[in-house]
């Protein structure tokens, strides 16, 4: 892993949930069977996942969860959930039509746009949006048209923990399927700026994409950056995921590390653990939650100092943290209630 800083580029003027194989051989600490039993802290949801993505995941029932925790209200069957925004919620279908509805269920707009929605934010002025085939644009629901699109060649969905695009008060930055990140000013629907993100072509897809401070964070299953005014970062790592708390980046690798980074992607602090097939990670509460796989579940202080291991269960079909809980396929534990000591 290294850092690779560049010169100052043309964002400056801008600036102002996926399958598991659990037939792998893991060391013992990594078994299932690891660990101190999370039993009296377990809960069975009875719920079967229609849709997993990187800001939620939506229940057959229409219910659904995000980051923060359970979602406001059910859903039209059919629909997922897609992203939230202030009282804005965004749901999609898997045709190609698309909601936004009231944080109370009042339906504020629909349409059908022209390809099955891949990720999607709606904000005050519509919802801006990316389709297969690698077309991004913006539509406006006052207007009930596609007021900008475009469309890149190359790239495909080949990771379902797909970024949405993020607003802020002047630009929108959308991520595209060939590990792109493409800038729009809010004021005027010119020629967007564009950065490349991903470093593999066929392995691109930008699967985390957030907003700290100043800058914006993106990663792809290779890399982590940063982009602000000064210019851009590159951390290379094999991202398994990856977080943000109190201003600092924690990570997990395919290949058995948690890292924190700090915000300029320096790294504060690291832990090697063989073979871990590490999938989810948490930081809350002074203490990271490191999910791999096979079951077992990793709680370390903040500085990685201390840890206990607990046996969970083998994630089947997904796993992911929504407030307190850690669900993983029909259950979900409760983090709070796990120490490093």
């Amino acid at each position: 892993m290294k850092i690779k800083v560049t010169l100052a580029i043309a964002f400056a003027l801008l600036v102002n949930g996926c399958s598991f194989d659990t037939t792998k051989l893991v060391p013992d600490m990594f078994k299932s069977s690891a660990g101190i039993s999370t039993s009296a802290y377990t809960e069975k949801t009875g719920k079967q996942a229609f849709n997993v993505i990187r800001d939620g995941v939506t229940f057959t029932d229409g219910s659904y969860i995000t980051p923060q925790g359970e979602g406001s209200i059910v859903l039209p069957k059919g629909y997922y959930y897609v992203s939230s925004s202030g009282d804005r919620i965004l749901a999609a279908d898997k045709l190609g039509d698309i909601m936004v509805l009231k944080s109370n269920g009042d339906e504020i707009a629909r349409t059908k746009l022209e390809a099955p929605l891949v990720t999607g934010v709606a904000y005050y002025g519509g919802i801006a949006y990316l389709l297969q085939g690698n077309r991004f644009g913006l539509y406006d629901p006052f207007k009930n048209k596609v007021i900008y699109q475009k469309e890149f060649a190359g790239g495909s969905v080949v990771d379902n923990r797909l970024a949405n695009p993020i607003v802020t008060q002047n630009f929108l930055a959308i991520p595209t399927l060939d590990g792109k990140l493409v800038f729009i000013s809010l004021h005027t629907y010119r020629a967007p700026a564009v950065l490349p993100v991903g470093t593999l072509k066929n392995y691109g897809n930008i699967i985390f994409l957030k907003a700290l401070g100043n800058k914006i964070i993106a990663a792809t299953p290779t890399n982590i950056i940063t982009v602000s005014s000064a210019g851009k970062q590159t951390y290379n790592a094999k991202v398994a995921d990856l977080t943000i708390h109190n201003g600092n980046i924690y990570l997990l690798t395919r290949d058995g590390i948690a890292a924190k980074l700090d915000s300029n992607l320096q790294l504060i602090e690291s832990k090697k653990f063989a073979y871990a097939d590490f999938a989810t990670i948490a930081a809350k509460n002074g203490k990271i939650y490191a999910f791999a796989k096979s079951g077992s579940l990793v709680v370390m202080d903040d500085n990685m100092q201390k840890q206990k291991v607990y046996s969970v269960k083998a994630a089947d079909s997904y796993s992911y943290v929504s407030g307190d809980w850690l669900y993983i396929d029909d259950i979900r534990v409760k983090l709070s209630a796990l120490n490093y000591e």
